[in-house]
Formats: C-alpha cells, structure tokens, sequence
C-alpha cells in the first residue's frame, strides 16, 4: 500500500524567524496610462509616441477651445468636502507616467552614502528623542556618539540609480500630463450632483508637461530612502 503524505505550513517561532535570511531584492515598476497611449512607434527613434491622448470614438477630442471643452471622454472631476454644490473639472486631459527598476531591499544604515565619519556632523539627537527629551535609541544613548551606533540598524532601503550628466538618463522616468481647460462647474440644482459633467464656466487655465522629443517629460533622480524603527 502506498499513502500519500499531505503537509501543512506550519508557524516559525522566533527563534526560527530570526535565522531567515535574504539575499535577493525586489525590482519594482509602475505605468499609469489615464486616457493616454502607452505605445512607441518604433520607426521614429527621435520621437516617442508614448503618453499621447486617445484618439477616435471612445478618445478624447481634438482641442479647439470650444466644444471640446465638453467632451465626456477625458474629462476628471473631484468634490471637495463642504462645497457639494460644485465641482472642479478637468476638461479634455490625460496623463502618464512611466517609473522603472525601482529597488526594494533589506540594508544597514552604515551601508547609506554619507554615513562615514565626515558626515556625523549632521547627526540631530532630536530626531531620536520623545517630546520630554527621552532617548528613544537602543541604547538609551542620544549624545552626538551615538550616530557611530545607528550604522549597524537594520533598514529597508528604496533606490533608484543616480544618473550620468550626459542626459541619458532622462528617460528612466517619464511624465506627461495635458488637460485643456480647468474650470468649478456648479450643479444645476441642490438635488442634483451633475456638476462633474457641465460645461457652463468653461476654462481658465489648461496645462501641458512633455517635451519636444515626445508627449512625456524626463526626469532625472537619484538615491537612496532608508525606513528603519527602534
């Protein structure tokens, strides 16, 4: 006779938990495309399509300072609270945004640039201290040592590469935002919260972020963020 054997996860304690260890981090990624083409056209390498406003039926409208103002397709409202009667819109707009290669892992605090000995000066006890002055480190320590202390604390560290200064870096992150016409619209009665989708008021101000190499902007950064607790 032959039994299969069924297993079960079973809880660690902590003694069992603290012998675990990583070695590999995480890459993370985001795209966001909000009435916007995320495609590049690959037969024109100076230029990328990437982030252009949706087209045809369903798209957003050719901007014309006129009707297209009411266009229902592209359009983003929001409501804030005590003033119900009305609503700020976005008029025929879309935007995007294109982050890559985002790190995630684990870190000591001593592996942070600028953590070596030139750099202790801009050690701030306060930052470590409850509001009666109590120090909050390990160590019950808050003096200007113990900034040589937080160098062996365990953190989680988000990075991005910093860039070269050749510029070719800027695609890294793209970003680009257009929305023709911004504008309160009031709803037509208090019973009905219509406001989002009227056209009364028009614009008074429309905004566009690219660049002339494509409907999105480049933006170069840089470095490292450490959260860590004691």
């Amino acid at each position: 006779m032959n039994a299969n054997p069924v297993l079960a996860l079973e809880a660690l304690d902590d003694e069992e938990m603290d012998a675990v260890t990583g070695q590999a981090g995480i890459l993370l990624s985001f795209q966001y495309y909000f009435n916007s083409n995320q495609a590049d056209n690959p037969g024109t390498p100076d230029f990328n399509e990437a982030g252009a406003r949706l087209t045809g039926a369903t798209g957003c409208a050719t901007p014309n300072g006129g009707a297209s103002l009411g266009n229902m397709n592209c359009r983003f409202a929001m409501q804030l609270k005590n003033r119900e009667s009305e609503w700020l819109v976005f008029k025929n707009g879309h935007a995007s945004i294109d982050l890559r290669r985002l790190s995630l892992d684990a870190s000591e605090l001593g592996d942070s640039y600028g953590s070596g000995a030139a750099f202790n000066s801009f050690f701030n006890a306060e930052k470590f201290q409850e509001v009666d002055g109590t120090c909050l480190l390990p160590s019950g320590d808050c003096s200007s040592a113990a900034s040589s202390g937080l160098a062996n604390m365990a953190g989680l560290r988000l990075s991005y590469p910093e860039g070269s200064n050749d510029g070719q870096e800027f695609n890294d992150v793209r970003f680009g935002l257009y929305f023709e016409g911004l504008a309160v619209e009031p709803n037509s009665s208090p019973l009905i919260q219509d406001g989002w989708s009227r056209n009364i008021n028009g614009s008074f101000m429309g905004l566009n972020i690219a660049d002339n190499n494509g409907y999105q902007a480049g933006i170069a950064f840089g470095g490292d963020f450490y959260l860590y607790g004691f």
